[in-house]
């Protein structure tokens, strides 16, 4: 082999090994760019990563805030509703105890109606008076009719036997009322009657009745004067209420100071 392919040769092998060194170095670079681009990409991913990581514990750092906020307001309106519920239990026992003596008030004022077991009791004039007067050919009107004084002993003699509430034709008798005779009639709250009277009582009827037929009682004297009287017992009794205005001029409470 002479010395010029001998040349050659060699510079074929030194073009090959440079290009081989060449391939090497782009190798090892391309390798480190892919690297550094897979460490650049992999470290984006993480900030990214955290950055919505620490958006999260923000968020959820204030929904817990509104939670709490939230819940402070939901126990403040508990114990509202809790307190409004105690007020009005304690407002409606209060109105339940005035209604009640409210109504024990109308009860014995007597402006409101009352029932229950009682008696009734009749008086009657007419017949005797007729009997008389066909038979004397007179009557004296002082002896032989109802007078104001029978129909308010009936009524004592009851209020002494437990009677709570009494009317006579209808007429609620409470403590104002007026009994009193208007000639032939007798006048009660102002209203004139006349005979048959019915005295209505609310009471025990046994005892009720056991109180008019004592001997000698009331109603002994009564009957001694021509005049008819009926009494029945009865389960329940109505009574209505006193429907006129009860006025007070001159007493009012009196009220009393604490010392």
């Amino acid at each position: 082999m002479n010395s010029l392919e001998k040349m050659k040769k060699f510079n074929i092998r030194k073009i090959n090994s440079t290009q081989v060194i060449i391939c090497l170095i782009c190798f090892i670079i391309s390798l480190s760019v892919t690297i550094q681009a897979r460490t650049i990409n992999t470290s984006e991913s993480d900030i990214l990563r955290l950055k919505r990581e620490n958006e999260l514990r923000d968020e959820i750092a204030q929904w817990k805030e509104v939670y709490e906020v939230a819940n402070e307001k939901i126990a403040e309106q508990n114990k509202k509703i809790e307190d409004y519920r105690n007020a009005s239990a304690k407002t409606d026992d209060t109105v339940a105890l005035i209604k009640k003596e409210l109504d024990i008030a109308n009860l014995l004022a007597g402006v409101s109606a009352v029932k229950g077991p009682g008696i009734t009791v009749t008086l009657d004039d007419s017949a005797a008076i007729e009997k008389i007067a066909i038979d004397a050919g007179y009557y004296n009107n002082n002896v032989y009719i109802i007078h104001d004084t029978d129909i308010m002993s009936i009524m004592n003699e009851l209020s002494v036997a437990g009677a709570e509430a009494f009317s006579v034709n209808g007429q609620r008798i409470i403590s104002t009322s007026a009994i009193r005779c208007v000639g032939p009639l007798i006048q009660i709250n102002g209203i004139n009657l006349s005979a048959p009277f019915t005295i209505t009582a609310i009471g025990n009827p046994d005892t009720l009745v056991g109180s008019l037929n004592l001997r000698g009682g009331i109603i002994s004297e009564i009957k001694s004067a021509q005049i008819d009287v009926t009494i029945e017992k009865h389960e329940e009794v109505t009574i209505p209420a006193y429907d006129k205005i009860i006025e007070y001029k001159y007493a009012v409470p009196v009220v009393e100071v604490d010392k």
